[in-house]
């Protein structure tokens, strides 16, 4: 299974990067998971974007899916698709009503992104085949809106946060798994009774309860000290820890 970091940013990411992206190859199929700001335009300078079997979106905030309508253009310059849709982008429940709206709001056709794509909206909990040997699942995490982390499971076995607080049911699915993607957007935990993201420490803490290889932290601010938030997590994961990079490739 191989990793590409396409984007580790938040809403706003810094030294000019982009926001979340993550792009997977295994078991002779590549998927997409999110695709914030700039992500696409990264994407299609290291592969054609009808390459791209699958597009699985965390949740429905701008910098983890706004970057679809350029990616939709990388597919097919024409306005009115293919003859055929090719590949899946699969977003979170309610997100094709969200997207309709967008795609209302900037006067693109409502088959927009339908006619390049299989559009579906998953559900949190159900295994999706993504080819043989390739399956993803969902779970809900803590969120300022609904949003889910994702599992896949082929030759190795990776899951991504999205954007959460701290989650029992996230840290179910990762249970076990090779690496954990962890957002680490916070440098001070939330303390408000509203909670939707971690920090360092947290994103570590929720790796050792979850008993995972690797950790990799992400989705850091303009400003983050990404090197401080590595600090804090190694206070409480000890297995290795990546810090997410647009451009990182490893293997897991």
């Amino acid at each position: 299974m191989r990793l590409t970091v396409l984007g580790s940013g938040a809403a706003c990411a810094g030294d000019g990067g982009n926001s979340s992206g993550y792009l997977v190859e295994d078991a002779g199929v590549c998927v997409l998971l999110d695709c914030g700001h700039g992500v696409a335009s990264t994407l299609v300078s290291l592969r054609p974007a009808s390459e791209i079997e699958h597009i699985v979106i965390s949740h429905m905030h701008a910098d983890h899916f706004i970057d679809l309508l350029a990616l939709r253009f990388a597919v097919t310059k024409d306005i009115t698709g293919l003859a055929k849709p090719q590949g899946v982008l699969h977003l979170p429940p309610g997100g094709g009503d969200a997207l309709g709206a967008i795609l209302d709001a900037v006067c693109f056709p409502p088959d927009f992104l339908s006619s390049v794509w299989n559009v579906c909206e998953y559900q949190s909990g159900r295994s999706i085949p993504l080819a043989p040997g390739l399956s993803a699942r969902m779970a809900g995490g803590v969120h300022y809106i609904p949003g889910w982390g994702i599992r896949l499971d082929g030759s190795a076995s990776l899951t991504y946060t999205g954007d959460t607080a701290p989650s029992d049911d996230l840290c179910e699915l990762a249970r076990g798994c090779d690496l954990l993607i962890a957002e680490a957007t916070l440098a001070e935990p939330e303390c408000g009774p509203v909670k939707g993201h971690l920090t360092g420490a947290q994103a570590a803490e929720l790796a050792t309860a979850a008993g995972v290889a690797r950790l990799m932290l992400t989705h850091f601010w303009y400003d983050a000290d990404r090197d401080a938030a590595a600090d804090d997590a190694r206070r409480s994961f000890h297995g290795p820890i990546e810090i997410a990079r647009d451009g990182l490739v490893i293997y897991v």
